[in-house]
């Protein structure tokens, strides 16, 4: 099936070249996985990292240096490496490490293609649930099951905040911005509200299963997918202020309509804009 962006062949290029390699990283981390017994260390931010997640990494870096030399890449475990095609590859191979860690199979690699700031391509790949989530400017979002067609991934049509499901990662990320107190008051708001985490988060929400997800502590590599696959399933991911960008350490994602009701309640606890 050929999806082709409004950005031309550069783009569609590099979307085929990030499902590839974002089922590769996935087939690379699944088998460590299902092994179990994983050994981390923990880094200078405070959040583990195992040999799966370098290998996969690695994986990434050695497959986009031979396919797209030109091109810059950033990710979590090994850093920046200048480019000077204007694009810029953006790598979490594996989001969700704690999941990981403990067997429980909310974890993805995420994979992202940057023009200048901005995304204009992004995988979501979820190996031990066989759930891929992508798009590039102008395709729309496209959400597969194992090895079934793609089908449309489409937000849902809940528009207030109390009839909508929120999730958050972890509660041990609100307390380190100093947002403790505002995570139950936001979460009052909602209908429902579970831990469903990390990029899977992002999943439900863009295929309509959630209306809401926000991270007060992120990476650009740990959003740089949704930018681009939320608003092309029809929803939004922004910063406390309600601006598209990946680097905020605050994200703000939603199915859209309840989104400004979200950024309001937001501010009501605390300074949106300056979380992380």
């Amino acid at each position: 099936m050929h999806i082709a962006s409004t950005l031309g062949t550069d783009v569609d290029a590099r979307l085929e070249a990030a499902l590839v390699l974002a089922r590769a990283a996935g087939a690379t981390t699944l088998p460590m996985f299902r092994a179990g017994a994983m050994n981390a260390e923990v880094k200078g931010d405070g959040t583990p990292v195992t040999m799966a997640d370098r290998a996969a990494e690695d994986l990434l870096r050695a497959a986009i240096r031979r396919a797209f030399p030109q091109d810059g890449i950033i990710g979590e475990e090994f850093g920046e490496q200048p480019g000077s095609s204007g694009y810029r590859w953006v790598l979490d191979p594996i989001d969700g490490t704690a999941s990981f860690m403990r067997g429980v199979p909310l974890f993805g690699t995420l994979v992202a293609v940057e023009r200048g700031e901005e995304s204009v391509a992004g995988v979501i790949h979820l190996p031990a649930l066989e759930e891929t989530l992508f798009a590039a400017r102008g395709t729309g979002a496209w959400h597969q099951r194992g090895d079934s067609e793609p089908a449309r991934a489409r937000v849902s049509g809940c528009d207030r905040l109390s009839e909508g499901l929120f999730l958050t990662t972890s509660v041990d990320y609100w307390k380190q911005v100093g947002a403790a107190d505002a995570l139950p008051a936001l979460a009052s708001k909602f209908r429902s509200v579970r831990g469903w985490s990390d990029c899977y988060a992002h999943v439900l929400l863009a295929t309509g299963r959630a209306e809401a997800c926000v991270e007060p502590m992120v990476h650009v590599w740990d959003v740089a997918p949704m930018s681009i696959i939320l608003p092309e399933a029809g929803g939004a991911c922004t910063d406390g202020e309600g601006l598209t960008t990946s680097r905020s350490r605050l994200s703000v994602a939603s199915n859209g309509r309840v989104h400004r009701e979200l950024l309001s309640a937001l501010k009501e606890y605390f300074d949106a804009g300056s979380a992380g």
